[in-house]
């Protein structure tokens, strides 16, 4: 929370008897946004659709190896300071293992594996355009062009500008954009360059590659339920915030200066929830695209290496290929392998495409792969795309937290929701005030 809210609130006084303020959504954002309140006194009552919090960031069992897992894994990066603060305030900080800087693990099938690994006695500016000098395929042209990335990163890019746009307009080669930018702007916006919003991977690259720090990658180490969603909750439950499960809203009612949910009144409503969803609720007709993430889990009875958690592919139908196992220090019978393939237009069934990824798992470690079980999720709508959107008019008691990123905004992650449940904690007790 702000800092300045906090002396700001501690100098007015805050009333033990103010209405409570109701959060709709229990996602990332909401549960944020429900913390945060509550830890400056304000009473919150959150509620929630499904049975279980956590939004599209909650676990389910696999009941066929008795496992709690994941829709998918997440790679986070050392940017994300507002999920950092905010799981360190939940007492959860340890549910990261964070590289000590960059290193990012790659295979191709012509060049085999290699990586992304700048040096750590150079500021990362200067090391990184070496780096990428030195992977295969790449040389002087590749570094002079990271160059011309990071120094355009000043300068604002036209709002409407694809991705493609703007690095065609940079001169970035060929080999640079196959290596680093697809795979960058599908991992951090799961949408490909030729429609992804120029002006918010220019903010992307602006925050994750300013330092050393910000650069090096993450992941947690046990189920996104354990590591993140129940630490949450316990720590809003301690706070006294009151959760309803299973409790959809369809509609507010209002009689202009307050607004009722289930009979009872609220000064402020947060809705944290998807664009498509707000909308619904709010009856309007708008439109939010979203798009598809594709993960396909796997487990081995007999164990295979990546040299790491994780390695990107290029060139393969696979985007990321997760060692779920090793990531959560799991040494059971069976290796957990998970991969994930963003903005997915794959259009082959499912006995097709594990046969294929198995395929390219057994290239990328050198030996047979034969899956003892797989499950595959399709999350059809994972992200809100960033699109251009209209500002619209909303009363005094609403807060709209939804996930509809604007060109120059950061794309739907982990710390956008976040930071979204975060402004509208602030804004709603700056409303208050």
């Amino acid at each position: 929370m702000n800092p300045t809210l906090r002396r700001k609130i501690c100098h007015c006084g805050w009333s033990s008897n103010i209405s409570s303020v109701a959060v709709v959504g229990g996602g990332l954002c909401g549960l944020t946004a429900a913390i945060r309140l509550a830890e400056l006194g304000v009473p919150v009552i959150l509620f929630e659709a499904a049975p279980k919090l956590g939004g599209r960031t909650r676990s389910f069992l696999d009941s066929t190896v008795s496992e709690l897992c994941d829709n998918g894994p997440h790679l986070l990066v050392g940017a994300y300071t507002s999920t950092e603060r905010l799981l360190n305030d939940c007492g959860a900080s340890h549910a990261i293992n964070w590289q000590r800087s960059l290193q990012l693990p790659c295979w191709e099938k012509e060049r085999g594996s290699f990586s992304l690994t700048p040096s750590r006695w150079l500021p990362l500016p200067l090391a990184l355009p070496l780096a990428v000098s030195r992977m295969p395929g790449h040389g002087l042209n590749s570094a002079l062009a990271m160059l011309r990335i990071g120094l355009s990163t000043s300068s604002p890019v036209e709002t409407g500008s694809s991705v493609s746009e703007w690095m065609k307009k940079l001169g970035v080669p060929k080999a640079m954009i196959r290596d680093m930018i697809e795979p960058l702007c599908l991992g951090a916006m799961n949408e490909q360059i030729d429609t992804a919003s120029a002006a918010s991977f220019l903010q992307v690259l602006k925050e994750s590659f300013a330092t050393h720090k910000s650069a090096r990658l993450g992941w947690f180490n046990a189920s996104l339920d354990e590591a993140l969603i129940d630490p949450l909750v316990k720590h809003a439950e301690s706070l006294g915030v009151k959760i309803n499960t299973s409790c959809r809203i369809r509609r507010i009612e209002t009689d202009g200066s307050e607004a009722s949910i289930d009979g009872e009144t609220f000064k402020r409503v947060i809705l944290a929830l998807p664009a498509y969803a707000t909308d619904r609720v709010l009856n309007r007709d708008t439109q939010s695209p979203t798009e598809m993430i594709t993960n396909l889990h796997l487990w081995l009875d007999q164990p295979i290496s990546f040299n790491g958690p994780f390695i990107g592919g290029i060139g393969t139908a696979g985007e990321w290929f997760f060692d779920v196992s090793s990531q959560m220090r799991e040494s059971g019978p069976l290796q957990h392998l998970c991969v994930v393939i963003s903005a997915d237009r794959i259009k082959i069934s499912e006995a097709e495409l594990l046969q294929t990824l198995s395929h390219e798992i057994e290239q990328i470690c050198g030996r047979p792969v034969s899956p003892v079980h797989h499950r595959l999720v399709r999350e059809k709508r994972a992200t809100v795309l960033v699109r251009p959107h209209t500002q619209q008019k909303l009363p005094a008691w609403l807060i709209d937290a939804s996930e509809r990123p604007a060109p120059g905004e950061l794309p739907a992650t982990i710390e956008m929701a976040v930071r979204r449940g975060e402004k509208a904690a602030n804004q709603c007790v700056n409303s208050l005030l």
